[in-house]
């Protein structure tokens, strides 16, 4: 069997994307499009490298802030589905600026996700750190000059300073991806809102960005389309922008699909990890080598929504608490309607699971008859349902089972609950939402998800330690196993 080659991005952390095939504007080279990348995810909150690290933060203080940041995301997901089709190449009138006050009415993304990457734009490279994001597409730096930009730690990026910069055309089809566009002396310039009402406001253009292998080699891509911001409102979180990875065209994975084959897979480290672990993410043909060296991956459906099309949407059928069906649960409660209304999302940027109220609240009074621990208010922290498990050694919670069409995701009581605090308090990791269901990151944790979109499906597989997976099957076999409890 020939030997795959890896492809790393140069500094890169990334958070889940998916892409079909096709480029708006063709690489330099596709001769790496039988490869793949082996990449790593950083917390936002909690990695070392990020610019909201705070190495004095306690544990409750991360997961405080991550519930807070995770309800936002919801309510975004929600204004985005609420407002149905989601346009392309509406014009906006450029000369009307907004302020810290304006009402954004375009459409809007989702708020900003829960990973950081670097990303490296320009010949000769400049390389900036940007927040991930599932719930939007566009790849987008501050930029030189720009007139109102938020503070970011390090120099926004300069166009002056790179040989490969130019500006995209207004009549291509380029710009027609944008939800809102303006024509500004025959070139294109966006506006981009998010849900929590920030925006950015630039220039789209086109650069080259800079991969290496794994052996230490350069690849380059021309013509990658991004944002240059020249107006950009909202803190996002103190990084240099942000890299819109969902399922348009004009997304960081649909962009680079030549490369990585509509496939990719990626791992995440359980929320209490060491600081400085991160998560692997794997690009292309490698993705699906590493997924079958585990053993025991089962494929679900992906199903589009055309009302939220950036998304990644499966089938979910129930729920089991320990090995009894929770009983109760509408059976519309997980379908998607034909509006685009309803519905089970996969997504990595919300940290919980929020299930629709007609199956939470069954749900909860399952999980209340099984557990027969105490009781402990979690109202602080923003979480429902939580137990005193103070004194008890070998404490005894059941597993959770969120049934998929052809695989059962079978979680154990660490993806399902929560220590937040040293008094030995545990939450539920749940919460309830009306509309639709979000399958969160920590019930991901500790399972290996293999996006295949040219066969629209996803891959999950339960795995020991996603900190020491790697490019190597047989390592891997050895990652994959029995998972710890509390």
């Amino acid at each position: 069997m020939a030997t795959l080659r890896s492809f790393e991005v140069l500094g890169m952390v990334v958070l889940v994307a998916a892409a079909a095939l096709g480029l708006l504007a063709a690489p330099a080279s596709s001769a790496a499009s039988s490869g793949g990348m082996f990449v790593g995810l950083k917390s936002l909150d909690h990695h070392t490298d990020s610019p909201l690290h705070k190495s004095e933060s306690t544990l409750a203080e991360r997961i405080q802030n991550a519930v807070k940041r995770s309800n936002a995301r919801v309510a975004a997901f929600k204004n985005v589905v609420a407002s149905g089709i989601t346009p392309r190449g509406v014009d906006f009138d450029s000369t009307i600026e907004l302020t810290s006050k304006s009402s954004f009415e375009s459409p809007v993304s989702a708020s900003p996700g829960s990973y950081i990457m670097e990303i490296s734009l320009g010949t000769p490279p400049q390389k900036k750190t940007a927040i991930v994001d599932t719930g939007s597409d566009l790849v987008w730096l501050q930029c030189a000059p720009c007139s109102v930009c938020y503070q970011q730690p390090d120099p926004v990026f300069d166009p002056t300073k790179s040989s490969t910069y130019k500006r995209i055309r207004y009549f291509s089809d380029t710009c027609a991806e944008l939800p809102s566009r303006s024509y500004s002396g025959g070139f294109c310039t966006y506006r981009y809102g998010y849900g929590d009402q920030s925006t950015t406001q630039g220039d789209l253009a086109l650069e080259t960005l800079t991969l290496t292998t794994t052996e230490g080699t350069a690849q380059k891509f021309e013509n990658f389309a991004f944002g240059c911001g020249h107006r950009n409102q909202g803190t996002f979180s103190g990084t240099d922008g942000l890299v819109g990875l969902g399922r348009g065209a004009i997304s960081f994975s649909e962009q680079i699909g030549a490369l990585i084959g509509s496939k990719f897979s990626y791992c995440l480290v359980p929320l209490t990890s060491a600081a400085s672990e991160t998560s692997p993410l794997i690009f292309g043909e490698e993705a699906v080598a590493t997924g079958n060296g585990l053993g025991g991956l089962q494929y679900t459906p992906l199903v589009r929504n055309p009302a939220a099309d950036t998304f990644y949407y499966v089938k979910m059928t129930g729920i089991k608490v320990g090995d009894r069906a929770v009983t109760g649960i509408p059976a519309s409660a997980f379908a998607l309607s034909r509006s685009g209304q309803g519905g089970v999302i996969l997504d990595s940027g919300t940290t919980l699971t929020y299930l629709v109220q007609s199956a939470y609240t069954p749900f909860l009074a399952a999980l209340r008859s099984a557990v027969q621990y105490p009781q402990a208010d979690g109202s602080q922290i923003g979480l429902d349902l939580c137990f005193d498990l103070a004194g008890v050694d070998s404490p005894s919670l059941p597993p959770v089972t969120l049934q998929f069409q052809g695989l059962d995701l079978v979680l154990p009581p660490n993806n399902v609950f929560l220590q937040v605090d040293d008094a030995g308090t545990v939450c539920l990791a749940f919460a309830g939402t009306s509309d639709f269901t979000i399958v969160g990151n920590i019930q991901q944790q500790n399972h290996y998800f293999l996006y295949d979109l040219e066969n629209e499906r996803v891959g999950i597989a339960p795995v020991d330690s996603c900190a020491n997976l790697s490019s190597n099957p047989a390592a891997n076999a050895a990652a994959a196993g029995g998972k710890d409890e509390l």
